[in-house]
């Protein structure tokens, strides 16, 4: 097992409950990825067996502690310091509350002043040495919730290894127009366009599940509460437009709102378990300002 209270961001120690060989430790008991037990074994990473370097032939015993530490990474972009609200944090996980109109993920256009620009800032400060993982992203007028891995183990553990299934990730959003059922599912498949920026619904596109649920029906609009099964670009969004409720402010799948300077759309709630503690972990941000204000405006 992980012992608990001796665990880094780059630094694994394990206690064996058993006899057994390095590659069932590395790959079935602290799980790592056949990759990464493999470049641990080829020396990305120190690794030693109580204290000393690993065993020759390999066998381990009961009670035998083995430390991986792994080296310092660097980023190619620029380090930047904002306030961003920290909403959980362990030795694999940094989960924040994105603002709207901020871009998660640097392009060629835009290598400034965006949440990894930022992020880097907190892992400076922390002293954390080590590349900005997102296990999630968020559009940039869409504001909540995001999950950062503090290492590649984490990383590949919650976007495609044996925790990315405990996953589940819940919206908030304000429509135009009331549900017409108190709760459902939208299963319309959806497919890029030619300028690769909208999304349609079409029969060639690829499987898109959307759980939905009214927090409140209005005469003129609702708000809905949503649970994705499936993780398409602008899901949501183009899910609720197809079925008539486009999300108020959405120009892209709908119209403009004067209530509203971008879509109505939060991610409210996480549920998930960190990698190596196992631990269940549950994370809710709250609505923010301006979209508070869009429901008592439109009452």
């Amino acid at each position: 097992m992980y012992i608990e209270d001796r665990q880094k961001y780059n630094e694994f120690i394990y206690v064996c409950d058993n006899d057994m060989n390095l590659k069932t430790a590395l790959l079935d008991m602290m799980k790592f990825s056949v990759r990464g037990s493999i470049g641990i074994k080829n020396g990305e990473g120190r690794l030693t067996v109580n204290g000393e370097e690993r065993p020759k032939n390999g066998q381990l015993k009961k009670g035998d502690i083995i430390k991986i530490i792994f080296e310092d990474e660097s980023s190619d972009y620029k380090t930047q310091y904002k306030d961003i609200k920290i909403l959980y944090e362990d030795e694999d996980l940094l989960i924040v509350d994105k603002p709207a109109f901020m871009v998660v993920h640097p392009t060629k256009s835009h290598l400034e002043d965006t949440l990894l620009n930022y992020i880097q800032g907190i892992f400076e400060s922390k002293n954390i040495k080590s590349k900005v993982r997102f296990v999630s992203r968020l559009d940039r007028d869409t504001s909540g919730i995001i999950t950062v891995a503090k290492n590649s183990f984490s990383h590949y553990a919650l976007s495609q290894g044996f925790v990315s299934d405990k996953i589940k990730k819940y919206y908030t959003a304000v429509v135009k127009n009331p549900m017409k059922d108190e709760k459902g599912t939208i299963k319309l498949k959806i497919a890029k366009t030619d300028d690769d920026m909208r999304r349609i619904i079409s029969q060639n596109g690829q499987e898109a599940v959307t759980h939905y649920q009214v927090l409140k029906n209005e005469k003129n609009f609702s708000i809905v509460r949503l649970l994705l099964e499936t993780g398409r670009t602008h899901q949501i969004r183009v899910h609720l437009s197809a079925i008539g409720n486009n999300i108020i402010g959405d120009e892209l799948y709908g119209e403009k709102s004067e209530l509203i300077s971008r879509q109505a759309l939060h991610c409210s709630r996480l549920e998930l378990v960190s990698p190596r503690s196992m631990k269940e972990i549950v994370v809710e941000s709250k609505l923010p300002d301006d979209i508070n204000v869009l429901i008592e405006e439109l009452k």
